[in-house]
């Protein structure tokens, strides 16, 4: 059995993992453009200074003990699906009996004037962004501009902050993260950010960045000219899909795969960043571009690749900001849709450091929100996965003490023991 890998990252890991379960011999090869396998929620650690081996979420002895053959520096370009081969863009020609395709996702631009400009950057890759941290350096930068305030837009403009370097971001919502957090771990984000020196301009755009060969400034569509000798696009990423559409494979917002991350054409799987998968909190079909979630999607499609069968059951949306002086976590729904839900709220961050959210549907946990102390908010997740009824408990969920001694005794024996959808028990493949 021949097993081909397009892309290293947190899926490749993954389905290496889960082949290597299964069959301990049959050769390995991983196809990647890029040098390294690193972490790439930890990119934006390089503009202070971090050692980039600390990057590294795999280094070479993963791959050697794992008898993997890496082809580096190379983008596969074509599957021939006919002849089962992958096509490199040196023309080489990689032959596969099971192939994953787990290309990721790349960032979104918008179509603003001056984006193909000198001084424009995304922040998804480790290149771009070692390309902006030398640009900043070469040119003295002083002002820089984030388009956009998800979780790449904010981390990148604190870690600038942090180095002196004036950060303005502007972002077409009301508030920071209003796709992600709610409106009052909103509020806790954007206040810590501003102690640092981040300025935030929201309900406004970027209509044109403007500079000779280099950017010099942007024009908001407010009108309002804000000087900056950069500017950082992070308003999102979608599925990086062109490779399986070269073999046919059916993709709709990202690939289409069943239950055991096989695609649309036979011996191809998908996973990661690439895909759309089933989100559990609220039951549709969508891209969930996080990185334990690639590394789950791998872990099942290479079980299947090498021949033991198991369900991919679908993801948890799972976020967390780990670069603030409070860590701020949240997982699954955090903003009700309607009336329907329960929510339970408990908010001591002035006075002791903390918040903590709630949210029910029927009695079952579908998301939280948790600022400042996350310990055991582990049974939390655990909670949504299990969609068990939590109704008996379900103003404790907000304590800071909150346990598995307030669960039911046989749900700790029996549920924690048998969680089917953390595909965290390898011993039972």
């Amino acid at each position: 059995m021949k097993y081909v890998i397009v892309g290293n990252s947190a899926a490749a890991v993954g389905c290496i993992t889960g082949i290597r379960k299964v069959d301990k011999e049959s050769p390995i090869t991983v196809i990647s453009y890029e040098s390294s396998c690193y972490s790439k929620p930890m990119i934006a650690d390089v503009l202070i200074d971090i050692p980039q081996e600390k990057l590294i979420y795999r280094d070479e002895k993963f791959f050697e003990e794992n008898k993997v053959e890496l082809i580096l520096g190379h983008r596969a370009v074509k599957v021939n699906t006919d002849s089962k081969v992958v096509v490199l863009d040196s023309n080489e020609l990689v032959p596969y009996d099971k192939l994953l395709i787990s290309t990721g996702a790349k960032p979104f631009i918008p179509p603003i004037p001056g984006a193909d400009r000198k001084g424009v950057f995304t922040f998804t890759e480790l290149s771009s962004a070692l390309a902006f941290k030398d640009y900043i350096k070469k040119n003295g930068v002083e002002e820089v501009v984030v388009v956009g305030s998800g979780f790449i837009g904010l981390e990148v403009a604190y870690f600038l902050a942090k180095i002196g370097v004036k950060v303005t971001v502007v972002e077409l919502l009301e508030r920071a993260l209003a796709k992600a957090l709610d409106e009052r771990s909103s509020q806790i984000v954007e206040t810590l950010m501003k102690e640092e020196g981040v300025e935030f301009i929201f309900k406004d755009s970027v209509a044109e960045i403007l500079g000779d060969e280099k950017v010099s400034s942007v024009k908001l569509g407010s009108g309002k000219v804000l000087k900056a000798g950069a500017v950082v696009i992070a308003v999102g990423v979608r599925p990086n899909t062109e490779l399986a559409q070269t073999a046919g494979v059916k993709v709709n917002a990202g690939i289409e795969t069943d239950g055991h991350m096989e695609t649309s054409v036979k011996d191809i799987y998908a996973a990661g960043d690439c895909i759309e998968c089933l989100d559990i909190t609220d039951g549709k079909v969508k891209p969930l571009p996080l990185f334990p979630l690639a590394f789950e999607q791998g872990f099942v499609a290479g079980l299947n690749m090498a021949g033991k069968e198991m369900e991919y059951l679908g993801g948890l949306p799972l976020n967390s900001l780990k670069f603030l002086p409070v860590p701020v976590l949240n997982a699954g729904i955090v903003t009700p849709p309607d009336s329907s839900y329960e929510v339970f709220v408990n908010d001591r961050f002035e006075e002791k450091g903390f918040y903590r959210k709630a949210i029910l549907k029927d009695g079952k946990l579908v998301g939280f929100v948790a600022v400042g102390q996350i310990d055991r908010v582990g049974i939390l997740t655990n909670l949504i996965r299990q969609k068990i009824d939590v109704s008996p408990v379900k103003e404790r969920l907000v304590e800071l003490d909150f346990g598995l001694v307030d669960l039911p005794q046989w749900w700790r024996e029996e549920k924690l023991k048998q969680d089917k959808t953390a595909y965290k028990d390898w011993r039972a493949v």
